[in-house]
């Protein structure tokens, strides 16, 4: 129940009157609670009270104090000033100030030493071995440091000592050379990229630029770049290096690029900003490297240094370099120098000229880049690969295209020698079986003996060797071309030892590699090879056709049909390049029958045609009586066919000119048959003109100086025409076996032409014989033939 508000009470009259026993009880606590709360509140305003006038009463106290003791300071003060305490302080802040001059001068020697000694410190710093040379080089910076700021303590050394200001000078001289030669130290560290440098002496080489030249974070990663990227373009000069170094140069030069890129994704920001914060932590004579330096002497000379020095902490950026800015530079450098690596390249690939030193190089250069061109963060690798690939292929391609050019040599040296043509000597054809092949010398082995034999064989002679051995070479060229493009094909480029890559990557890699490349290569082969046969045809067919008119035709057949038979005999396995030459085949090959044609035909014509008279009458047999055999002319126009064959050379006759000769033999053999025959009949039916002529010839013969020859032949003539038919009739008898022994000496295709065939049937009609003694005669002949053939090999 709630009490009622008792501020309304007048009097306890009104308690007891006007409310219930309940009520009166919560009136009652009420006012008990009332009560003790003004008696806490009362208490405490009391007390705060008692407080503050302890406090007045304390500082009451303290003012007593204090002006207790100012007037004892005011006393001491005032006695204190008086004129002897004064004179006494004059005379010894006079003896003080002398005391601070020495000081000075011991300072000054002492600084003069230090610098002294931090020459021959730095000097003794940069000299040392490989081993700890990143350590060395930060303590040299911290010597150089220490001498610069021992040289700046001087200050204007014009009111100086003569022999301090000389030593000063000198000092400030070696300080600058002292710097150089650390900052070529430590690019040499940064140029290196072999196994005795790691990261730790680049990062503190690093730093001890960054120290020696006040450079923050942003500037030492610049100064880093610049210098691998100076090395770069140093590898690829051909003029600082040897050509048979160039693919050491490059494999060196691409290292530098790949190690860049992965020494500065190693180092920069987090490390390098780490070292470089690691300078400022601590003064700079409180390094315990220095220190310990011997030969500085810092726990005798550093009293001496000065507070400037003495306190000193390098002051360097260590900051100012983030791993966006970082990405950025980094970012830039490698696109430049990727240009300056693939322009190096396509230099140094200039001045190779060897194929397979080129495709090893390939090898090499790719290699080195799969194995750590992948591990750069954030660079596609494939797009420098295909730089590579692209500067290389463009190398090889215009090699291969010199190379296979070269043919045109071939076709140069059968113009100079048709040029040079001399008869007897540029056609001069050994024989195999000549006295000279006996004094053949034997002691250098059988290979000297064997290339004789088979040059003799083929009618290889000066010149015709002289082209096999230009083709040779060029084909040994080309096919050390075409070897090295089949390499290509079988290499393996996924010896992913890191297992970093996708097999997808490796896959599209492998394809890339080893088979778009070698049929780029192989398609460009076998193009350019098509053209510079096409060409070698060309110049070929011209030379030729500017030859074929000139009476040394036959000869000049020979000499190309050679040369074309040794080079088709080699010839590239291109469906583009099996026509080589074969369209001078059939020109050539009648210019040679019919320079092999011209004496066999002369002597028959003039010697066996001419005779009226069967030399082999009584050997003739059956009934009635035939030839058993040719006529003797005609065995040996067989027989000088052969040699003169022979003579031009065995190895010419292929079965294409031997068809082409028997054509033009068989045709030009009718021709001169079908004239003398035209003649027997026409003075056989006049004998009188025939007696006639043979007067007239008679007398020409006797005017030429041969009278004896002509009175034969006159009379040779006159009898035969004064004789009876049978006479007549066995010469053309005998003719008509020879020409069917002929006929199958040719082949059906020739003795069936229409000359032939006329002649054959004209001689038959004239002779008179039954179509039994004239199909006897026909298979006489041709019995003959088969018993005989193989005396005429080449005919047969």
């Amino acid at each position: 129940m709630a009490a009622p508000d008792t501020s309304t009470f007048t009097s306890s009259t009104q308690v007891f009157t006007s409310h219930t026993l309940p009520q009166i009880r919560a009136i009652h606590k009420a006012l008990h609670v009332q009560i003790d709360e003004k008696s806490a509140r009362l208490r405490t305003q009391v007390g705060n009270s008692y407080r503050e006038l302890l406090g007045t009463a304390d500082a009451i106290v303290h003012m007593r104090g204090d002006m207790l003791e100012a007037q004892d300071i005011l006393g001491h003060m005032g006695g204190m000033c008086g004129r002897n305490v004064i004179g006494g302080k004059v005379s010894g802040l006079a003896k003080f100030r002398g005391a601070e001059d020495a000081e000075a001068h011991m300072s000054q020697v002492a600084k003069i030493k230090m610098l002294n000694a931090c020459g021959l410190a730095v000097g003794r710093l940069l000299k040392g071995s490989a081993d700890g040379r990143g350590d060395r080089l930060v303590l040299a910076a911290k010597v150089i440091v220490l001498k610069r700021l021992l040289v700046s303590s001087f200050g204007t050394i014009d009111d100086v000592a003569e022999d301090v200001r000389a030593a000063v000078e000198g000092a400030r001289k070696s300080l600058s050379s002292l710097r150089r030669r650390l900052l070529r130290a430590v690019e040499k560290i940064l140029e290196k990229i072999s196994d005795g440098v790691d990261r730790g002496d680049i990062l503190k080489a690093l730093t001890a630029y960054s120290l020696v030249s006040s450079s923050g974070a942003r500037d030492v990663l610049r100064h880093f770049l610049s210098v691998r990227a100076e090395s770069m373009v140093y590898e690829f000069d051909p003029e600082e290096h040897a050509k048979e170094r160039e693919a050491e140069n490059v494999l060196k030069g691409l290292d530098l690029y790949t190690k860049t890129l992965l020494d500065v994704q190693a180092l920069v920001p987090s490390k390098l900003s780490d070292a470089l914060f690691r300078l400022k932590k601590q003064h700079l004579l409180e390094d315990e490297s220095l220190q310990e330096l011997e030969g500085l002497r810092l726990d005798i000379f550093q009293r001496w240094c000065g507070d400037d020095i003495e306190y000193f902490t390098p002051f360097i950026r260590h900051d100012d370099l983030d791993g966006k800015q970082a990405r950025d530079m980094l970012t830039n450098w490698a696109n430049k120098g990727g240009e300056i690596l693939l322009q190096g390249l396509r230099r140094a690939l200039e001045h190779i000229l060897e194929f397979k030193t080129i495709v090893d190089l390939r090898t090499s250069i790719l290699q080195h880049w799969i194995k750590d061109g992948g591990k750069a963060k954030g660079f596609d690798s494939s797009i420098m690969l295909n730089g590579l690939r692209k500067a290389i292929d463009d190398r090889l391609l215009n090699i291969l295209q010199t190379r296979v050019a070269k043919l045109k040599l071939v076709g140069s040296e059968v113009t100079a020698t048709l040029e040079a043509w001399q008869p007897g000597t540029a056609d001069q054809h050994l024989s195999l079986w000549n006295e000279d092949m006996l004094d053949i010398d034997i002691s250098s082995g059988a290979s000297h003996v064997t290339h004789e034999i088979i040059s003799r064989l083929y009618g290889r002679n000066d010149a015709v060797s002289r082209v096999v051995k230009s083709y040779e070479s060029w084909h040994h060229l080309v096919d050390s071309v075409s070897v090295l493009i089949n390499q290509l094909k079988h290499q393996r480029w996924d010896d992913d030892v890191d297992e970093i890559e996708d097999e997808d990557v490796i896959a599209a890699r492998q394809n890339l590699l080893s088979k778009d490349d070698p049929e780029l290569l192989r398609d460009k082969l076998d193009a350019t090879i098509e053209e510079a046969f096409n060409d070698l045809d060309q110049h070929l067919t011209t030379a030729w056709q500017s030859r074929s008119d000139s009476p040394d035709n036959g000869p000049i057949s020979m000499y190309i049909l050679r040369v074309l038979r040794d080079i088709r005999s080699r010839l590239p396995e291109l469906e583009g390049v099996k026509s080589f030459g074969l369209a001078n085949i059939p020109s050539l090959h009648r210019k040679l029958a019919a320079h092999v044609l011209v004496s066999p035909l002369e002597e028959f014509s003039s010697t066996a045609l001419t005779k009226r008279r069967v030399v082999g009458r009584a050997l003739w047999e059956g009934e009635p009586a035939l030839p058993a055999q040719p006529s003797l002319g005609t065995f040996k126009l067989l027989r000088n066919l052969i040699m003169s064959m022979g003579d031009a050379g065995l190895d010419l006759w292929t079965p294409a000119a031997v068809a082409v000769l028997k054509q033009a033999f068989g045709k030009e053999l009718a021709e001169v048959w079908r004239e003398e025959f035209d003649s027997y009949v026409v003075n056989s039916q006049n004998p009188s003109e025939a007696s006639e002529n043979a007067g007239v010839e008679q007398s020409s013969t006797q005017e030429e100086g041969d009278p004896t020859e002509a009175n034969k032949d006159s009379s040779e003539i006159g009898k035969v025409l004064q004789e009876n038919p049978e006479k007549r009739k066995d010469v053309l008898v005998q003719w008509l076996y020879d020409i069917h022994f002929l006929r199958h000496c040719l082949g059906t295709d020739v003795g069936s032409e229409g000359t032939f065939k006329s002649l054959l049937e004209d001689v038959s009609k004239e002779a008179g014989l039954e179509s039994d003694a004239r199909e006897r005669l026909a298979k006489a002949s041709q019995e003959y033939w088969k018993r005989t053939n193989l005396l005429f090999g080449l005919l047969a």
